[in-house]
């Protein structure tokens, strides 16, 4: 490279020393190697030849050359591994190019969608009393996939071979949708809704096929037992877990006249959070 003095030099598919150790972990991890204990995997780690380049040893290199060195992620599809150009100081070409990189990552791809989830909540139970409404029953899907988009042939097609297996949204489509038949029913019916983010649930609806979880049957724990005034166990919801189930629970603690004495959980802003941490912060210091 000296020699020649190119004004541009690419090197790719480089093998990261800092990561290598794990990326072979998670390798071996995921099964493609079968290693009875930890040690053995130790061992192996320890055996490992070829670890790589460390990216800071391409900068120290440059510092000695007439040349900058840019480094970036490989697109080769193999974990670990990156990119490095050399270019020329005072080239006319100033910008720089990774030769071999195949095409640039859509941006949405380095980060996720945090309300995904919920809009599948919202989305997966309208389609589902739209499609009741339309269809036969034995024509209504028994579970649903969100997808960003769908995978496309070049002719424009769906590419049914890229679609990849899904944990499905299974709703409660066997009884269809029953309405609540008693007072505590409509109560649990409203707060089931405004936990889930739907607009209608029925009291044969399971809580977690519609999208719950145990942070949101926290929250539904906490307005339960702020609107009956009773001690609802968290554990009640994973072993009732329909308002029809939930709601015997519900009228057998009311009847037995056991009241919470536990605050409900309010949701705080953002200042009335600060403050009180500052006031916490005070009351440690003068201890």
């Amino acid at each position: 490279m000296i020699e020649n003095q190119l004004e541009i030099l690419g090197i790719t598919n480089v093998p990261n020393a800092r990561v290598i150790a794990a990326v072979k972990t998670a390798e071996w991890l995921s099964g493609a190697e079968d290693f009875k204990t930890v040690g053995h995997m130790r061992e192996a780690l320890q055996k490992l030849q070829n670890l790589g380049v460390d990216p800071e040893d391409f900068y120290a290199l440059a510092n000695q050359l007439p040349y900058k060195v840019n480094i970036s992620w490989s697109d080769s599809g193999s974990e670990g591994r990156y990119d490095v150009v050399f270019v020329k100081q005072g080239a006319s070409q100033q910008r720089t190019i990774f030769p071999h990189s195949t095409r640039a990552r859509p941006w949405q791809s380095y980060a996720n969608n945090p309300l995904q989830a919920k809009a599948a909540r919202k989305l997966v139970p309208q389609l589902q009393t739209y499609l009741a409404e339309k269809l036969p029953e034995y024509m209504v899907p028994s579970a649903f996939v969100v997808l960003e988009s769908l995978p496309l042939t070049p002719n424009g097609k769906i590419n049914r071979r890229a679609l990849r297996a899904f944990d499905p949204i299974q709703p409660q489509l066997t009884g269809g949708y029953v309405a609540p038949q008693t007072a505590v029913e409509q109560v649990l019916v409203k707060i089931w809704a405004e936990v889930l983010g739907v607009k209608r649930v029925g009291i044969d609806d399971n809580f977690f096929t519609l999208g719950g979880h145990s942070l949101l049957a926290t929250q539904l724990v906490s307005r339960v037992r702020d609107a009956f005034k009773v001690e609802l166990p968290l554990r009640s919801v994973f072993e009732a877990p329909t308002i029809a189930e939930l709601s015997k629970v519900v009228e057998s603690l009311k009847g037995s006249n056991v009241e919470s004495k536990a605050p409900a959980l309010v949701p705080l802003s953002r200042e009335s959070r600060r403050m009180k941490l500052s006031s916490l912060n005070k009351e440690s210091e003068q201890r």
